[in-house]
């Protein structure tokens, strides 16, 4: 198992893949409706994670997220998720 996969797993596969289904949906698709879908379950990533910003970028350059892509809406990279 690559050392992405284990991170992949470690973080849930479900929703990794979620992320990456619905960044591709709204590259095909680029509406409203799927860019809003797209941003929710990115803000759901980050905040899984805490937005711990290793993880993310290793994730984000093994599988097709978009993390960094403004064009559906704002990033989370600013976002706080720690305690409280």
């Amino acid at each position: 198992m690559a050392p992405t996969d284990h991170l992949i797993a470690k973080v849930g596969i479900g929703i990794v893949d979620t992320v990456e289904r619905h960044y591709q949906k709204y590259q095909v698709k680029p509406n409203e409706i799927n860019a809003k879908a797209y941003c929710l379950w990115r803000l759901r990533l980050h905040r899984r994670l805490k937005n711990d910003k290793a993880l993310l970028e290793a994730i984000n350059e093994a599988r097709n997220l978009g993390l960094h892509d403004e064009t559906p809406g704002k990033t989370c990279w600013d976002c706080d998720f720690g305690n409280g």
